[in-house]
């Protein structure tokens, strides 16, 4: 039976250490919600833990997506909560921020927390995490497959990181949502993004006749992979562009002048011009490739 038609808890999560999280993580999960709502998903099985202060604003952000007020916890509730779960299976959504410390949180959530959250809940037999963040490759390499065949099984848990142990990208983009009549504008997480999209619209990609976890991988990561090949073309012209912005800066800033305010003004604008060159040139830099940890599960697990 597939994941939808069956007892499955669909989870958005973003934790922070920060008081507040960035605007754009919440809108990657704000679409998320968009997309699973459009994929047929019941409301009452769709759960969000979002970290934050600001909790109305969070809320005001959700409803982008959908009417439907849905309660949004923080994360530490996911883990109370795991501790009595009903559901069968578990889709699990992670954006935010990473490290090698792990997703960021208060105390950040590392792969030995978040394998042992899911291997020691109740019932549960399957989970499926998207792992969005920064670094996610720390999370690559664990015991996620079931263990021992004694009663009661562990569940199987396949992990899907949008990148290894590097940064994952993220770019402009403006999508439709079901209360806004214009797109609305983010930096999204472009794997996440197409992740999101297959679901809410879910096709064969390896010709088994069966829309499985394994071709959402492998869909969100030629549409990524095909993403970041334009952006690093584009931005290899603003690098060429920066490199002989900062060349002449300091130049200029390398000749005093005399006068104190010029002099100032010129040691300004070459430190901006040196950030300017050091944000295209990380963009240009950072490869970015996903994986899927556990993958003989994800070939035949039907959304």
């Amino acid at each position: 039976m597939s994941l939808i038609n069956s007892s499955t808890k669909w989870v958005l999560f973003l934790s922070t250490s920060q008081p507040e999280p960035d605007s754009r993580h919440i809108l990657d999960l704000v679409y998320g919600l968009s997309c699973l709502e459009q994929a047929g998903i019941h409301q009452n099985d769709i759960h969000i833990y979002v970290d934050g202060k600001d909790r109305s604003n969070i809320v005001n952000l959700f409803q982008i997506a959908s009417p439907t007020a849905y309660a949004v916890k923080k994360s530490d509730d996911f883990f109370t909560d795991m501790q009595n779960n009903t559901h069968e299976n578990l889709v699990m959504f992670v954006t935010g921020h990473g490290s090698e410390r792990g997703i960021d949180a208060v105390t950040p959530i590392t792969p030995h927390c978040l394998l042992g959250a899911l291997k020691s809940s109740p019932n549960l037999e399957k989970a499926i995490v998207y792992l969005g963040q920064c670094f996610a490759g720390i999370f690559n390499y664990v015991k996620a497959g079931r263990v021992g065949t004694q009663e009661p099984k562990e569940p199987n848990i396949i992990f899907i990181g949008a990148t290894e142990l590097q940064e994952s990208l993220s770019t402009s983009t403006a999508e439709m949502f079901p209360t806004s009549p214009q797109p609305i504008p983010w930096l999204a997480n472009l794997f996440l993004l197409h992740v999101f999209k297959w679901i809410s619209s879910p096709f064969d990609v390896d010709g088994d006749s069966l829309n499985t976890i394994m071709d959402s991988y492998k869909y969100a990561g030629v549409m990524t992979n095909r993403s970041h090949k334009a952006i690093k073309a584009s931005e290899f012209i603003r690098l060429m562009d920066a490199y002989g912005e900062l060349k002449n800066a300091q130049l200029t800033a390398s000749t005093p002048t005399g006068n104190t305010q010029i002099d100032m003004m010129n040691t300004i604008r070459l430190q901006a011009m040196e950030q300017k060159y050091l944000q295209s040139s990380y963009i240009n830099n950072v490869h970015q490739e996903c994986w899927v940890l556990n993958s003989i599960p994800a070939q035949s697990i039907e959304i």
